[in-house]
């Protein structure tokens, strides 16, 4: 494994974990603000993707 392959490959981790955990405080980020436990799945699920389309989420596009 050469140098750039090792570099190149931390940094398509560091990538993916910091997305990871973007997709992850999107998903809790409705839980927060409401402690409520009336809340339904799939409302949780079109929130989810509403949010998802309306931002930028991806390191490529911002």
């Amino acid at each position: 494994m050469t140098g750039w392959t090792l570099f190149f490959t931390l940094l398509g981790v560091a990538i993916l974990t910091a997305q990871l955990f973007r997709l992850i405080d999107l998903i809790e980020r409705p839980a927060r603000r409401s402690r409520k436990a009336t809340c339904l799945p799939a409302a949780w699920n079109v929130r989810l993707w509403a949010s998802l389309s309306k931002k930028p989420w991806t390191s490529w596009r911002s």
